[in-house]
């Protein structure tokens, strides 16, 4: 009996989600970007030679080295979208679900290190998104629910002084510091500006 019902509920888990965990299977097909006969339909949706288009589009520097490569179904983004440095290095790596940005969106810069990890879920930005720079400082560091902008929100200058630290609550209100103009000294006497040099 147990037996039964176990059977049972794996083949109801397998209709129901077989296909977005594992996502259709895209056919290995690879069409160059610069193509004529790839087009966007006004849905939004790839086509190729006017039918929607199932494979991947590619894009290669002028020494053939594969700079992006993005799979598609039925005209959708569809998949992992991956690009890289004309050295053959990762420089980003963003899933797709049925034409939507979802999951983890990260980018590298061209010594590997990390440039962005972003969340995605059906196409809305969730959770903490955050940015650096190439030395691994922080650059932003935001928060989401649902798609809006929502908590802490944070952002650093290169220098590594916060530019602005805020906070937005459910009612869309900001509290904190927005930002921060660079300022700079004038001399009233000379009549003459001096630059914020980021001391």
């Amino acid at each position: 009996m147990k037996f039964r019902y176990l059977i049972i509920i794996l083949i109801t888990f397998s209709s129901c989600e077989i296909g977005s965990v594992f996502g259709p299977k895209i056919p290995k097909i690879e069409i160059d970007k610069k193509d004529l006969s790839l087009s966007w339909d006004k849905k939004g949706k790839r086509r190729y030679h006017d039918a929607l288009f199932s494979g991947y589009v590619v894009q290669t520097d002028e020494n053939n080295v594969l700079l992006n490569k993005t799979p598609f179904y039925e005209g959708l983004q569809e998949g992992d979208m991956l690009g890289y440095y004309g050295d053959g290095t990762k420089r980003h790596h963003r899933p797709y679900l049925h034409g939507r940005k979802h999951g983890i969106h990260l980018g590298w810069y061209p010594d590997g290190s990390l440039k962005f990890e972003y969340h995605f879920k059906n196409g809305m930005s969730v959770g903490n998104h955050k940015e650096w720079y190439q030395d691994g400082s922080p650059l932003q560091d935001r928060n989401y629910v649902n798609g809006q902008a929502l908590g802490s929100q944070k952002v650093w200058r290169r220098d590594g002084k916060i530019r602005a630290n805020f906070v937005i609550r459910e009612n869309g209100k900001k509290y904190g510091l927005m930002g921060m103009k660079r300022c700079t000294k004038i001399d009233t006497k000379k009549q003459t500006l001096e630059p914020y040099k980021g001391k």
